[in-house]
């Protein structure tokens, strides 16, 4: 699959993201700035597999995106994919065009279906395959083999509450929590629930990369992340 600079981290997904009903009230969020919710994205897959995460944002049909794997050093790149063919909303065919790590621009095709309210299974000519969030105009892709997907709202003391999926979920959707790290760059604990309603418990650490972030879970899971700040 698949350069964009630090500042595409701060506004660009605008609105979009408050309306999300995937994720609590952002009654404490960490906040930049006064009206400013912060949001971790984050493409999660197996220990030992290689986890991308990909952010689109839907300008009448055209979806513009921004995207990094645990292979690109921290660097955040970007996509657009063009519609060729819709079939309801956001499914269908799309041209996508960008630029690679090495700095090599990609042409390549893009499918996306959706599975379940919310969430949307995506398929790529390079090979890869994702699974998909929706939130309002924006869609959260984790990509890779066995992927999964989440989505945090942010706290000042740098704890997070949010929703994920699986390929392997059918179109279910889990809630998590991670908190008691002093700080987002830090061990945490967590306490989530699974699609089919069983409680969980686990840790996280998480570590900036560059401008990305990576995951690191006591259950087995690593994943990178994209920061971003809604209004």
């Amino acid at each position: 699959m698949r350069c964009a600079d630090a500042r595409h981290r701060r506004l660009w997904l605008g609105a979009l993201l408050l309306g999300l009903a995937l994720l609590p009230a952002p009654t404490g969020a960490r906040s930049q700035a006064e009206g400013r919710t912060e949001y971790l994205m984050v493409g999660y897959a197996p220990k030992g597999r290689i986890p991308g995460v990909a952010v689109y944002r839907n300008e009448d049909g055209t979806l513009r995106g921004r995207w990094t794997t645990g292979q690109a050093q921290g660097r955040i790149l970007s996509e657009t994919a063009t519609p060729e063919a819709l079939a309801d909303g956001i499914e269908g065919a799309y041209a996508t065009t960008g630029a690679n790590p090495d700095g090599r621009a990609y042409r390549g095709k893009l499918g996306i279906r959706k599975i379940a309210d919310k969430v949307y299974a995506l398929t790529w000519t390079n090979g890869d395959t994702g699974i998909g969030l929706l939130a309002g105009q924006a869609l959260i892709v984790g990509y890779g083999e066995q992927a999964g997907v989440a989505l945090y709202a942010l706290k000042p003391d740098g704890s997070g509450d949010g929703g994920w999926t699986t390929v392997a979920a059918g179109g279910g959707i889990g809630r998590e929590r991670f908190y008691g790290g002093g700080g987002l760059t830090a061990t945490h604990r967590v306490a989530g629930t699974r699609p089919d309603g069983t409680p969980y418990e686990a840790t996280v650490t998480i570590t900036k990369e560059g401008s990305a972030y990576r995951l690191a879970w006591s259950t087995g899971e690593v994943g990178i992340g994209l920061l971003t700040a809604a209004r």
